[in-house]
């Protein structure tokens, strides 16, 4: 797994790269937070750089600025070391990828895992003389997980690197950034996203192009991850079935297999981030009698259903309300699809 992520793109900037390896090379500051919106390559990043001081210092016995702006990542003459292979198997001995392997169902890191991650900074380096751990994300912790974080940072030992990612840094506890160096990595300018969807999709529509890039919201991940799911077929048979219900929800076969298809992490975000555009695009036009110029023809057509049944402040209010819904269904373990369904309903006056 962590061999086929390494290999992927990262969309951090130069400057950004530059002020992270100068906080490494301080060595004052030895915790790392990385955050920002998903999709952006921040974890590709971390374990590309983890990769990379660990073979290094396999052999030489320092880092500085000076060593990275030379070598710039290039593994070409560390496949020679024990540290190449080891890390892309995950059984480097001075490296730990805490992350939520169960992923898919939701779940938080369990916190003995946690403790093990603790407990792995105080074994003796074997082959780097330093130890790297990385959470992936930060957000699959709960409280008395972050808590033991907090205490590891606090203990943390010398020659030891620790970077937390994090998609979500306003939900961190202060505590813990405060112990911090902390990155932010934005999400791409319109003109430079657009530009990297247009030349990495040339095969697609006027129609799926301009659906993929209000969805990304300027991230090339989340781009990537509605192509190759097909959001966009998925999306236009949704619309289609929800203007023409009426009463009660009447989705085709195929929509319905796919949305409620139990703990789909990756489909419920998007969904999320769909239905929040569609309730942008909606107050737009009743605010303004007009659509905004990216609305797709078959959203015009939901647009309208939806205002003629809901004024602006319904429509607000069940924006909160879904929020409200995600984060309980995440609380209590609950099914987030069917929250999905349920607003949509709602939305659509059905």
């Amino acid at each position: 797994m962590i061999n086929s992520l390494i290999n992927k793109n990262y969309f951090l900037s130069k400057k950004l790269q530059k002020d992270i390896y100068a906080i490494i090379c301080t060595k004052k500051i030895n915790t790392i937070i990385i955050g920002g919106p998903k999709g952006l390559g921040k974890r590709n990043f971390v374990l590309k750089l983890a990769k990379f001081i660990l073979c290094n210092l396999e052999l030489t016995r320092e880092i500085n600025l000076d060593f990275f702006e030379e070598n710039k990542f290039n593994f070409e003459k560390l496949k020679t070391t024990k540290s190449f292979y080891l890390f892309d198997n995950n059984s480097h001995p001075d490296f730990f990828y805490l992350n939520d392997e169960e992923k898919k169902l939701g779940k938080n890191i369990p916190i003995e895992n946690v403790r093990k991650f603790k407990n792995f900074f105080y074994k003796t380096d074997s082959i780097s003389r330093v130890k790297i751990g990385i959470i992936d994300t930060i957000e699959d912790l709960s409280i008395n997980s972050q808590n033991l974080l907090l205490k590891t940072i606090e203990e943390l030992p010398e020659k030891s690197y620790l970077f937390i990612i994090s998609n979500d840094p306003a939900n961190i506890l202060e505590t813990i950034k405060s112990r911090c160096a902390f990155f932010y990595v934005n999400s791409l300018s319109r003109s430079k996203f657009d530009k990297f969807i247009s030349d990495k999709y040339t095969d697609k529509s006027k129609d799926e192009l301009q659906f993929i890039k209000n969805i990304s919201f300027g991230s090339p991940g989340m781009a990537e991850n509605i192509v190759k799911n097909e959001i966009f077929v998925i999306y236009k048979n949704l619309l289609n079935d929800l203007i023409k219900s009426t009463g009660h929800l009447n989705l085709r076969e195929d929509v319905s297999d796919t949305l409620n298809k139990k703990d789909n992490f990756l489909l419920n975000s998007i969904m999320e981030l769909i239905i929040t555009d569609l309730i942008k695009k909606t107050v737009f036009y009743i605010e303004h009698q007009n659509y905004i110029d990216y609305t797709l023809d078959k959203e015009k057509e939901l647009i309208q259903k939806i205002s003629n049944n809901k004024n602006t402040k319904q429509i607000v209010d069940l924006q909160s309300q879904i929020n409200k819904n995600m984060h309980l269904a995440h609380v209590v373990n609950l099914n987030k699809s069917d929250v999905l369904i349920a607003s949509l309903k709602e939305l659509s006056g059905i």
